[in-house]
């Protein structure tokens, strides 16, 4: 079985490792040519630092932060929950790191095991042939066709438009995040903290350096512009009086950045000898950080149920349709857990302030609760 993947970035890279290892033959179509100069932050979890160990690249990333609790609270309001890695029975809840060192290592390790990749290659069309499917690409200004048994899109839905059966859905936050990095007086202490406000939620997710944290601060598009302009002592102040003082006191920001937040999802996992995995499936709010890990299983079971293909001889659009099927709760229930998130905690209703904070507090004193809330975070709804 040929595969063809159609993006080389971390959830197309991990599932190429993972195939191989299975045994499969793959190859990538990236438009990256050099190395990644992405700086933005990933929150992994636990469950994402096994499947990426189990690709093989886990021991080679750098400067990955643990995340030892969490601590969730809402502005204006009582009530609070405090998890820890001892409600996952897990070393740590998650880990943060950036981009760039994620695809470093997910590059070397795809130069280790010799799987051909085609940099600065540009997918012009997609189509189904009677065998698979066929990918035309242009590389250096030379056209390429390529042929494949089975199409797998990783590239952040860059080209779903060219897969006809497949058709998107947005829905618009009208929200903005701001990301960023600030420096605090106070070290980290391996702590995580995501604040529910009216504007949305704002989040701090420790980073290598005791001190340091990544930021993201949700709120509405005019509002992010007006702190984006802000110098740094304006902003700092801006986001002690939003934030509070649990983290420290605020002493620097730099690399502020904006996005504005909508939720994509795709109306088939599957056409055909295609399949979506990753944001080009779906693609998340960032409140509790399921997106990134959510792609990654997608490749994970992607890899292994396409490997069982080849052991029971079966054909590729069965794989792929055993694929989508095995897919459907996790994902469901992921994006359908995030949308409740921004709906509940986005507004500043008394009538919905106190069950908030009742649920955060109940939560909080039941050790069942937040076991289980720890593995449905960490490793996806059981299937």
């Amino acid at each position: 079985m040929n595969i063809l993947i159609i993006g080389a970035g971390p959830v197309g890279a991990t599932f190429a490792l993972l195939a191989v290892r299975l045994g499969l033959n793959v190859s990538l179509v990236e438009s990256r040519e050099g190395a990644s100069r992405e700086s933005r932050t990933l929150a992994l979890s636990q469950g994402s630092r096994e499947i990426l160990n189990v690709a093989g690249v886990w021991a080679a990333v750098k400067n990955a932060t643990e995340i030892h609790t969490i601590h969730n609270s809402q502005k204006g309001g009582f009530g609070r929950t405090i998890m820890s890695r001892d409600d996952g029975n897990v070393p740590a809840l998650g880990y943060v790191l950036t981009y760039a060192d994620l695809q470093a290592a997910l590059d070397d390790a795809l130069l280790a095991k010799a799987v051909k990749v085609a940099r600065g290659a540009v997918v012009t069309a997609i189509a189904e042939t009677e065998a698979g499917a066929e990918v035309t690409f242009l590389q250096q200004g030379v056209e390429v066709k390529q042929q494949a048994d089975v199409v797998v899109m990783a590239d952040g839905g860059a080209n779903l438009s060219k897969v006809a059966a497949i058709s998107v859905s947005e829905k618009d936050y009208e929200q903005t995040a701001l990301l960023g990095h600030i420096e605090t007086d106070a070290p980290h202490q391996h702590r995580a903290f995501e604040r529910f406000t009216p504007d949305g939620p704002a989040a701090l997710l420790p980073k290598h350096g005791a001190h340091s944290y990544s930021l993201v601060w949700v709120a509405g598009a005019e509002k992010i512009e007006h702190l984006k302009a802000l110098d740094e002592p304006a902003f700092c102040a801006a986001f002690q009086d939003h934030f509070g003082y649990r983290a420290g006191q605020f002493l620097s920001i730099t690399e502020r950045r904006s996005y504005p937040l909508k939720l994509r999802t795709v109306s088939t996992a599957v056409a055909g000898h295609v399949a979506v995995i990753g944001n080009a499936a779906q693609a998340l709010h960032p409140v509790a950080g399921q997106g990134f890990n959510l792609g990654l299983r997608d490749a994970e079971t992607l890899a292994n149920t396409l490997a069982k293909t080849l052991v029971n001889k079966a054909s590729a659009t069965t794989a792929l349709s055993a694929y989508a099927a095995s897919r459907s709760r996790d994902v469901s229930r992921s994006v359908g857990f995030t949308d409740f998130l921004v709906s509940t905690f986005s507004n500043d209703h008394l009538l919905q302030r106190i069950p908030r904070g009742l649920g955060l507090a109940i939560v909080d004193v039941l050790p069942f609760a937040r076991k289980a809330l720890a593995r449905r975070m960490l490793f996806g709804a059981e299937k």
